[in-house]
């Protein structure tokens, strides 16, 4: 079975996530699927065909689970969140053993333990079990923000240090600084149309999008006033057309956009557990 082949057959196992999980594997506890991979099958085409889809795993470096379903059949060395779904790579623990995918139970990371004051990013980080090891790019903000001739709002820049690049629940993609630099040039050297009632930056009260989703759906800063720590939000449904405004920082919007079920821009209903998918590069490059 080739890379792809398994993708194919681990896809339905991992979504929904209401499949039953039932492992063949002799000896082998409930609360997953072992899907062996057969001889000759090359590992590092395994993971190159699993990272494109799922993202940058989880390793020993960048932090393993503390609790796999799974965790005592094989030598995990590649874990994938993936909403209510462990996705697990590695080898049988006997010498001859043969290397295995797993797709495991992943109980929905909990706010339990976080103080009544945590800040908005602590709460993304804690609801979407984000490993506080992983490897980010430093970024000279000072270059980014002298080309965009603004400051940007310190909770943004501190979940892009948090974060790094990726998307959260497989669905909403918040820019990176250098994604945010290219709309707003775009904007400005095609003459976009205005997001009614607001012009695109950098004109005053100008909008400055930060995240976008695969159901076209535009989210940006309104920079009206010198503080951007206060700059409201502006939301669309399909731009350049009249959105919704919303007075709050960027990850207080996150948090609620991925937790209440009422929320007018929030993820898809069959997101049980969330999470992020890592799309940073791992340390050393590519």
């Amino acid at each position: 079975m080739e890379a792809e082949q398994l993708l194919r057959a681990v896809s339905p196992l991992a979504w929904p996530d209401s499949a039953e999980l039932v492992c063949a594997e002799p000896g082998h506890r409930p609360g997953h699927t072992c899907l062996p991979v057969p001889d000759g099958t090359n590992s590092s085409d395994v993971l190159e065909v699993f990272g494109d889809w799922y993202g940058r795993p989880l390793t020993e470096e960048s932090g393993l689970p503390a609790v796999l379903p799974c965790g005592e059949e094989a030598r995990w060395t590649h874990v994938w969140p993936f909403a209510g779904r462990w996705i697990a790579f590695g080898r049988g623990r006997s010498e001859d053993a043969r290397s295995l995918l797993a797709v495991a139970r992943r109980p929905a990371p909990s706010l339990d333990g976080l103080p009544p004051d945590a800040s908005w990013l602590d709460r993304l980080v804690a609801v979407t079990g984000r490993s506080s090891s992983g490897a980010r790019d430093e970024v000279d903000w000072t270059a980014v923000e002298s080309r965009l001739g603004t400051r940007l709002p310190n909770d943004y820049k501190r979940l892009h240090e948090t974060f790094g690049e990726g998307l959260f629940d497989g669905f909403l993609n918040v820019h990176s600084p250098d994604d945010v630099i290219w709309h707003a040039e775009y904007a400005a050297r095609v003459g976009q149309e205005p997001w009614e009632p607001h012009p695109p930056f950098p004109a005053p009260g100008g909008v400055l999008h930060w995240a976008n989703n695969e159901h076209h759906q535009s989210f940006a800063w309104v920079t009206e006033g010198p503080d951007p720590d206060r700059w409201g939000l502006y939301a669309t449904y399909e731009g350049p057309e009249e959105g919704i405004r919303f007075e709050c920082t960027m990850t207080e919007f996150l948090f609620h956009q991925l937790t209440d079920p009422q929320h007018p821009f929030g993820v898809p209903a069959e997101v049980g557990a969330h999470w992020f998918q890592d799309h940073n590069e791992p340390e050393g490059g590519g």
